[in-house]
């Protein structure tokens, strides 16, 4: 799924030409580039351009995050921006149940984008399961409080046991 009637997100890099209708469209980075390639077709250099209203799916728009938080596209190819300074970045620490979800597209999109891979280096943390043994989640309500571990059995206990219990295959 590229798309989604969300609210929030990337919105797709399309641009209809004309008032109405979406049989004529352009793809591109910017306004300023759509424009450029609406003239390069021969449409006047003023016509009416509207960007798609519908953002990028989720997990496809998180592919960006690594150089979208950090200024990409407005920055590219800017001296000492954010983007220049901070991408790409040294290491991903992550859960490996979302490698192929969220870690495969953040290289794609960057290699891809940017001719640059957002890390050189993936660290694989476990993850804390339940007393059943599936995943923690909010949504399955199988979650405990942090608060109330630590002052059951203190936060020394906690740490212990998230440092040692939650390595990859327990």
């Amino acid at each position: 799924c590229v798309s989604r009637q969300l609210w929030w997100g990337h919105r797709i890099p399309v641009w209809y030409v004309g008032e109405t209708g979406e049989a004529d469209y352009i793809v591109a980075r910017n306004e300023e580039e759509a424009r450029q390639k609406a003239v390069e077709q021969g449409h006047p250099e003023d016509v009416i351009l509207r960007q798609e209203e519908d953002v990028l799916d989720t997990w496809f728009s998180s592919g960006l995050w690594p150089f979208a938080t950090v200024g990409w596209p407005d920055n590219e190819g800017v001296e000492f921006s954010d983007l220049d300074r901070f991408y790409p970045g040294t290491c991903l620490e992550t859960g490996y149940d979302i490698l192929f979800f969220w870690v495969a597209r953040m290289v794609m999109m960057g290699l891809e984008l940017t001719d640059k891979s957002p890390f050189s280096v993936i660290y694989l943390h476990g993850l804390v399961r339940a007393a059943d043994g599936t995943k923690m989640s909010k949504t399955k309500g199988n979650v405990l409080d942090p608060l109330e571990t630590v002052a059951e059995y203190g936060a020394d206990s906690l740490r212990y046991s998230l440092v040692t219990g939650v390595t990859p295959g327990q």
